[in-house]
């Protein structure tokens, strides 16, 4: 497993060596959901969906009155969303576990670049990591970046997409790692080294941004032709 990059405040020998090993990872997934790396708004809906979630699971268990009721809807509630959100599928690639279907794989990615196409809250959307340099594994993930407008409005419409997205890729068990930023967010949370896959970027946020990108077609020919074998035209 590659490190796990903590925050900052985490500076006990102890604690960092718990939450590098894979029970420590399994519970920091299971409680932060990836809030860590939010925007407001994502998280605003995240904690909107888990008290929904803890309503209808009152309502699944008998609508009790007592804290431990509110207790057990809560826990079930935060765990469904941690499932719903596709959590636990990108952190068993985290982790080394499971195995992707290379085919599956890049079709799922190919479905989701047409699927961010024209969502005008949206401003620009691009991969990280090693699958722009080809560095293809069967545990491999992919981690996307969507770069939000300065509305507020179509703020609330990004994170519903993401939602909708994540809850796509945990129905098709795909390793999904996807979160929403301002660009100033970007610079912060994502390296200036990265060259990034551009998915959409119609005002050239990302390619100002980066002295290095590479254009989705060429992943994607890259991507069939290495990895898969094909002639790609």
């Amino acid at each position: 497993m590659k490190e796990k990059k903590l925050p900052a405040f985490v500076t006990n020998p102890m604690v960092y060596r718990f939450f590098q090993g894979k029970p420590g990872r399994l519970l920091s997934n299971w409680v932060l959901q990836g809030m860590l790396y939010m925007n407001p708004v994502e998280i605003f809906y995240k904690l909107g969906l888990d008290i929904i979630l803890a309503l209808v699971w009152w309502f699944v268990i008998g609508k009790p009155v007592t804290p431990g009721g509110w207790l057990l809807a809560g826990l079930l509630a935060h765990t469904t969303n941690w499932i719903i959100n596709c959590q636990p599928i990108a952190l068993r690639r985290h982790l080394d576990w499971g195995r992707n279907d290379p085919v599956k794989f890049i079709e799922y990615i190919e479905g989701l670049e047409r699927r961010i196409q024209g969502r005008k809250y949206i401003a620009a959307a691009a991969s990280f990591g090693s699958l722009s340099h080809g560095n293809y594994s069967d545990t491999s993930d992919i981690d996307i970046r969507f770069f939000l407008t300065n509305s507020k409005i179509e703020r609330i419409h990004a994170a519903h997409f993401c939602f909708v997205e994540r809850f796509r890729a945990a129905l098709c068990r795909f390793p999904l790692d996807l979160y929403a930023f301002e660009l100033d967010e970007m610079k912060v949370k994502m390296s200036n080294k990265e060259v990034p896959v551009i998915f959409m970027d119609p005002h050239g946020i990302i390619a100002r941004a980066y002295r290095k990108t590479v254009a989705f077609d060429d992943f994607r020919h890259m991507f069939r032709k290495k990895v898969l074998g094909e002639e790609v035209v």
